[in-house]
C-alpha cells in the first residue's frame, strides 16, 4: 500500500520539475530518489533532524559501495525537495562521501572507429547507421541525434542547428558525405507526416510550446527527423502523439557491432563523441572549436580530451638495454642481439676508449684525462 505522505511529497516535487521545465528524465531520477529516501526515513530514530536523517541516508548509499555520481544524483534530488518543496535549508550536509575515481575516457582508435562505421547496420527498419555516422562525425550526444527536427537542418549551408541540450544551442557542421542520406531520411519522414495529418496525429513538443502555438503540433518544420514507427501516449499530457526513434536502437545497433569487431563491452554510442574529440585535437584542430562543436560551457571540459602522448617519452628498460653504462652488447629476454649504438659518441684518438664520465675520456692507462687536458694534449 503506498503511503500518502511520500505520494504527497511527490506529488509536489514532480509539480516543481514541471513549472521549471526540467527534462521528463530529471523529473524521473529525482522522484526516484525521494521515493527511496522517504522509504529510507521511518528505519531511522524519530529524534534525528531533517539534516542527520539526509546524512545518514547518503552515508548509507557510500556504505554499499555506489559511485560518487551516484550519491550526487540522490544528494541534488533530496536537496532540491527541502530547498524548493519545503524551502528549507539543510545547511552544511557531512555525510560519508563515496570515492570519485578520476577516470581517462575511452576513445576508440581512427582504426576502430572505421570499422565500426562500416560494421554498424539499420536496427529495426530504423537508419541507425545514418545516426550512428551522425554522432561522430558531429560530435553529437545519442538524445541530441534523436531529437533533431526538420527545421534544425540547413543542408545548403550543411548546418545543424543543436537543440533540446543539455547546455546552450549551438550548429554544427554536417559532414559532406552523410548529406545525402540526410535528404532521403527527411523523404521518408514527410511520407510519415503526411500520414499523421491524415490521421491527426500531433508531433511531440517541447515544454508549453503546443500550448503557445497550437498549429506548430502539426507543423512539416516540427516533425521528427527519425521519427517512431508507431505513436504513444505522452508522459505527462497524455496525449496521443508521435515521438522519435528511442535510444534503445541506437544502443543496440552499436553493441551488435561492436560485438561482431571482438570491441564487446569498450565502444558504446557515446563513445563516438569522445571519439570525435579526440581525433580532432590529435590532427590539430584547435580547442576552442572543439569546445564550441561539443558545447562545452569550460575549457577545461574539453582538455580532458588532450591525451598526453607517453610514447613520445621513451623507456628508461629499452633505453638501458639499448645502450648499457660497460659498453657491452646487451640482449632481451628472449635472447635475441640487439643493436648497440653509441649517441653523442665523438672522435677520439688512438689509445683512448669512448667511455664517458662526466664529459671526460678514459685512456688505455686509465687515468682520467678532462676535456680542457685533452684539448691541451691534442694541440700540444
Amino acid at each position: 500500500m503506498k503511503d500518502k505522505a511520500t505520494e504527497k511529497a511527490i506529488a509536489q516535487l514532480r509539480a516543481y520539475c514541471r513549472r521549471k521545465h526540467l527534462a521528463l528524465s530529471t523529473e524521473r531520477t529525482y522522484t526516484h530518489w525521494l521515493r527511496r529516501y522517504c522509504r529510507a526515513i521511518p528505519k531511522m530514530p524519530r529524534s534525528l533532524s531533517s539534516r542527520q536523517r539526509v546524512e545518514r541516508f547518503l552515508s548509507s548509499l557510500a556504505h554499499s559501495q555506489v559511485s560518487a555520481s551516484t550519491q550526487n544524483q540522490a544528494f541534488n534530488a533530496i536537496l532540491c525537495f527541502y530547498r524548493n518543496v519545503l524551502d528549507v535549508d539543510l545547511g552544511n550536509i557531512s555525510a560519508l562521501r563515496a570515492r570519485d575515481h578520476k577516470r581517462v575516457r575511452y576513445a576508440p582508435t581512427k582504426a576502430e572507429t572505421e570499422a565500426l562505421l562500416d560494421a554498424v547496420r539499420d536496427t529495426h527498419n530504423y537508419p541507425t547507421r545514418l545516426i550512428v555516422h551522425l554522432l561522430y562525425g558531429c560530435g553529437l550526444r545519442v538524445s541530441e541525434a534523436l531529437n533533431i527536427r526538420v527545421n534544425n537542418l540547413a543542408l545548403d549551408r550543411r548546418e545543424l542547428s543543436v537543440r533540446d541540450s543539455k547546455t546552450d544551442d549551438r550548429v554544427v557542421q554536417i559532414p559532406a558525405c552523410v548529406a545525402g542520406e540526410i535528404r532521403q531520411q527527411i523523404e521518408h519522414a514527410r511520407i510519415m507526416w503526411t500520414r499523421d495529418q491524415q490521421s491527426e496525429v500531433p508531433v511531440a513538443l517541447p515544454h508549453r510550446l503546443a500550448v503557445k502555438y497550437p498549429s506548430a503540433c502539426r507543423a512539416w518544420g516540427w516533425y521528427w527527423l527519425f521519427p517512431a514507427h508507431k505513436t504513444c501516449k505522452h508522459p505527462r499530457t497524455g496525449q496521443t502523439v508521435r515521438y522519435r526513434c528511442h535510444e534503445s536502437n541506437v544502443q543496440r545497433c552499436v553493441r551488435s557491432a561492436a560485438k561482431d569487431l571482438g570491441l564487446a563491452g569498450l565502444i558504446t554510442p557515446h563513445c563516438l563523441r569522445h571519439a570525435y574529440a579526440t581525433h580532432m585535437l590529435a590532427d590539430g584542430s584547435n580547442i576552442r572549436d572543439v569546445q564550441a562543436s561539443l558545447g562545452h560551457k569550460s575549457l577545461e571540459t574539453t582538455m580532458v580530451y588532450l591525451h598526453p602522448h607517453t610514447v613520445n617519452a621513451g623507456n628508461p628498460l629499452d633505453r638501458i638495454l639499448k645502450i648499457g653504462h660497460s659498453g657491452h652488447q646487451k640482449t632481451a629476454f628472449n635472447g635475441t642481439l640487439i643493436n648497440h649504438q653509441k649517441p653523442f659518441e665523438t672522435p677520439t684518438k688512438a689509445g683512448n676508449t669512448p667511455n664517458r664520465v662526466h664529459g671526460s675520456l678514459i685512456p688505455a692507462d686509465g687515468t682520467l684525462i678532462g676535456q680542457s687536458a685533452m684539448r691541451a694534449k691534442n694541440t700540444a
